[in-house]
């Protein structure tokens, strides 16, 4: 079994695998960047748009965020890191990241979008990486920066967010096949609809919360009449 294994790790074509971590991780996505159109064409139509990297780029921000929280320069960085959670960390990425795919699709469901779910998040996921781009180099320069220096940091992560925001509209406008005006419509339509998904959320977890409490309670007065 091991020599099976053996043998097979030596079948591996390094160069191929580098060659393809470039093209799927850098080489596309800096394409997008440059030639969104027909960028997200290729994402949509020749499925260069792969799911695995959009995980991957998904927990790399996720680094890149706890990276910033906890090892920023004094200029730039929180007044107090010591109640930093990685699971809170994910979870404040993973969970607009997700909410934005259900409000997304809801819409664009109801408008003709031709994006399914997975396309909806993959455009999403692929969006963050110029903050994953910028984030980590950024979060160890900060440590080398004095006051003067802060504008820079500053306008390099702010370029980092637009060219996010770039990304999403471009690939929400294409794997939908909308034009631009339809596309704005359905991105503020998708954030009116998250925030009722959070706030039916909300709702059903108090509602929840209540049912348990009034059971937790019957139960309880039902073991004192009976002890």
């Amino acid at each position: 079994m091991f020599n099976v294994i053996k043998n097979k790790i030596a079948k591996i074509n390094y160069i191929q695998l580098l060659k393809n971590i470039w093209e799927d991780f850098f080489k596309f996505p800096l394409y997008l960047i440059t030639h969104p159109f027909k960028g997200f064409e290729d994402f949509k139509f020749e499925k260069k748009g792969k799911m695995h990297v959009a995980i991957i780029y998904i927990l790399l921000l996720v680094i890149s965020s706890a990276i910033q929280i906890t090892n920023s320069g004094f200029l730039v960085s929180e007044p107090f890191i010591g109640n930093f959670s990685i699971v809170r960390t994910f979870m404040l990425i993973t969970v607009p990241i997700l909410l934005i795919t259900l409000g997304n699709w809801s819409i664009t469901s109801l408008f003709e979008g031709k994006g399914n779910m997975a396309e909806i998040f993959k455009v999403i996921s692929y969006a963050i990486i110029p903050l994953v781009w910028v984030g980590i180099p950024m979060a160890i320069l900060s440590n080398f920066l004095i006051q003067e220096e802060l504008a820079i940091y500053t306008s390099i992560n702010g370029i980092g967010v637009l060219l996010t925001g770039y990304l999403g509209l471009f690939g929400l406008l294409v794997i939908h096949e909308y034009g631009l005006a339809k596309t704005l419509v359905t991105i503020v339509t998708t954030v009116i609809a998250v925030a009722i998904i959070i706030f039916v959320g909300i709702l059903i977890l108090t509602l929840f919360q209540q049912i348990f409490g009034f059971v937790d309670q019957i139960y309880n007065e039902f073991i004192m009449r009976n002890s």
